[in-house]
C-alpha cells in the first residue's frame, strides 16, 4: 500500500488528525458485546503517514481498531471512488468531524456495500427538511417523509447550542450509542442534523410522556399504573446487564405509545456519563420520586417538586388499620404500593429485590381473579390477561414491546429465577382511558385483542403466589 501517496497526497491526508481513541473505561467498552461485521481493510495511519492493513470491528455506532475507537454518531462519512492505470479502481471511505478524519480503503466493491450500509445507519445525515416536515401532535415530534407521508418516525429533537459543552455533548452521543445497544426494531434510530439541531428518528409511535399524562387528566388506575412500573424495573434491568445505568429517570423521560394496542413503555433521554459515582440504585430512587409523583398527585396540576416521607409514613399507619379508608389521593391504592415507595426511596433497595415486590405479587393475584370473573361475565374490560400460569426460564431479558428502543439480548450467566416470565397480555388502557369518563365509556364493550408474543412481561420467579390470598 505504499504506492498510494498520490492518494494520500490528493486527499491531504498527512494534514488530518487521527478520531481514534483509547476504549478503556469507556462506554464503548461495555456495549461492544457482538459485532455486526469484521473486515480486513486498508486503514491510513496517521502516525507512519501509511496505509496498513487492519481488522476493524462494527459494533452499535462504534468502529473498533484493536484497543482503539471512535463513534460514528459524531461522523459524517463519504465515499469516493479512485481509478488509475495501475489498478481497477479503489473505494475510498471517508470518515470525518471537526475533530480530524480516518480513511479505508475497501478491498472491493461489495466490501465496500458492507461498510456502507452500517454507516449510512450509525453516522450523521444531514439535509433533514430536505428530506422530513416535523409534525407536532400533542406527543413527541413525528418526523413525517416528504416523498412518504405513510412513513412516520417519533423524533427526539436536540439544540445545537445545549451541546457545546463538550460533557453534554457526549452524554447526548452516550444516548445514542445506548439506544442504538439497546434497540428492538433494526433501522432506528437514525441521526439527522440541520444547522441548530440533531433529529433523532425512531419507529413510528405515537408517543406521550407520563408527565403530559399526569398533566392532562389520565385516570392512572392501578393496574396499568403498576404494569408501567414494572416495565420501567424490566429497562433498567437491561441496564444493570451491561453494568451501566439510565441516569434521567423521571416523568418526562418516561413515554408510553398511545396508539398500541398493547401498552409500551418507552424510556428516553438517557443521561449516561463515564467514570461516574451515579449506580442504577440512582435509577431506583428516582424511580421511587416517579411513583411518589404520581401517587400524591391531586388535581391542582401541580406536580410536587419535593419528597414528603412523613406524609408517606403517615398515610402508611394509617392505611394498616382495616378500617381507613383514604379518598384524597386518587392513584393511592394499597400499603404494598407504599411499601414499595419507602424501599425505592431508601438506600438499601437493590433492583433485584424491588421486581419481586409484593405490590407485583398482589396484583398479579387479583388478575387471576378478575380472569375467573372475566370467564363467567364476558362484560369486561381486561387490562393484563394472564394466559398461561406456566413458567418459562428465558435467556431473554425482554421482548420487543417493553423497550426504549430496544432489540433482543440474550444474556448468559443469570439466576435462571430472576428472569421468567409470565405469558400475558397488555392491552393498551391508555389509548382507551384518555380520561375517566371515557374509561367508564369503554368499559361497556368487550375490546377484542390479541396476543403478541414480543409482548410478554417478564418478571422475577414468583412460585408463591398461588399460595398466597388477595392483600392489600
Amino acid at each position: 500500500m505504499n504506492n498510494l501517496k498520490y492518494l494520500i497526497d490528493e486527499l491531504k491526508m498527512n494534514e488530518s488528525n487521527s478520531l481514534l481513541r483509547s476504549k478503556q473505561e469507556t462506554l464503548i467498552e461495555k456495549l461492544c458485546q457482538q459485532e455486526l461485521i469484521k473486515e480486513i481493510v486498508s486503514i491510513y495511519q496517521h502516525k507512519n503517514k501509511e496505509f496498513e492493513l487492519k481488522e476493524i470491528h462494527i459494533y452499535d455506532n462504534a468502529i473498533v481498531i484493536q484497543n482503539l475507537y471512535f463513534e460514528l454518531s459524531k461522523c459524517y462519512h463519504e465515499i469516493k471512488f479512485t481509478k488509475t492505470k495501475n489498478n481497477d479502481g479503489l473505494y475510498v471511505i471517508i470518515l470525518y468531524n471537526v475533530q480530524g478524519k480516518e480513511f479505508i480503503i475497501a478491498n472491493n466493491e461489495q466490501q465496500m456495500k458492507r461498510i456502507q450500509v452500517l454507516l449510512k445507519k450509525f453516522c450523521i445525515n444531514k439535509n433533514f427538511f430536505g428530506k422530513y416536515q416535523l409534525l407536532q401532535r400533542n406527543c413527541l415530534p413525528i418526523s413525517q417523509a416528504i416523498k412518504n407521508n405513510s412513513e412516520e418516525h417519533c423524533t427526539q429533537v436536540y439544540e445545537k447550542k445545549l451541546l457545546k459543552d463538550p460533557k453534554e455533548f457526549q452524554i447526548f452521543h452516550n444516548s445514542i450509542t445506548i439506544m442504538h445497544t439497546l434497540k428492538y426494531k433494526p433501522g432506528s434510530p437514525k441521526l439527522y442534523e440541520d444547522n441548530q439541531k440533531y433529529y433523532i428518528l425512531g419507529e413510528k409511535m405515537k408517543l406521550q410522556s407520563l408527565e403530559n399524562l399526569l398533566l392532562n387528566g389520565f385516570d392512572f388506575r392501578e393496574i396499568p399504573f403498576v404494569s408501567i412500573i414494572y416495565m420501567i424495573l424490566q429497562n433498567l434491568q437491561k441496564y444493570q446487564q451491561r453494568n451501566i445505568y439510565h441516569g434521567n429517570i423521571n416523568l418526562s423521560s418516561v413515554f408510553i405509545n398511545i396508539e398500541n394496542e398493547t401498552l409500551e413503555v418507552v424510556i428516553l433521554f438517557p443521561r449516561y456519563v463515564e467514570n461516574s459515582n451515579y449506580t442504577i440504585e440512582n435509577d431506583l430512587y428516582n424511580l421511587g420520586i416517579l411513583i411518589y409523583q404520581i401517587t400524591f398527585y391531586t388535581t391542582s396540576n401541580r406536580i410536587k417538586q419535593y419528597v414528603d416521607l412523613d406524609l408517606i409514613n403517615r398515610i402508611h399507619n394509617q392505611m394498616a388499620d382495616p378500617s381507613f379508608k383514604q379518598n384524597q389521593y386518587l392513584f393511592l391504592y394499597r400499603v404494598s404500593q407504599l411499601d414499595l415507595l419507602k424501599q425505592l426511596l431508601s438506600p438499601n433497595i437493590t433492583l433485584k429485590r424491588a421486581i419481586k415486590h409484593q405490590w407485583f405479587v398482589t396484583i398479579q393475584q387479583n388478575i387471576r381473579h378478575q380472569q375467573i370473573h372475566k370467564q363467567l361475565n364476558p362484560i369486561f374490560l381486561p387490562t393484563i390477561v394472564e394466559i398461561s400460569d406456566s413458567l418459562i426460564i428465558s435467556s431473554s431479558l425482554n421482548e420487543g414491546k417493553i423497550a426504549n428502543f430496544n432489540h433482543q439480548q440474550s444474556l448468559q450467566d443469570q439466576d435462571p429465577e430472576e428472569y421468567q416470565p409470565i405469558k400475558c397480555q397488555i392491552v393498551n388502557t391508555i389509548r382507551m382511558i384518555p380520561s375517566k369518563r371515557k374509561h367508564d365509556e369503554a368499559s361497556q364493550y368487550l375490546m377484542k385483542s390479541k396476543t403478541v408474543p414480543n409482548s410478554q412481561v417478564k418478571r422475577a420467579s414468583l412460585p408463591e403466589i398461588t399460595k398466597q390470598t388477595t392483600v392489600k
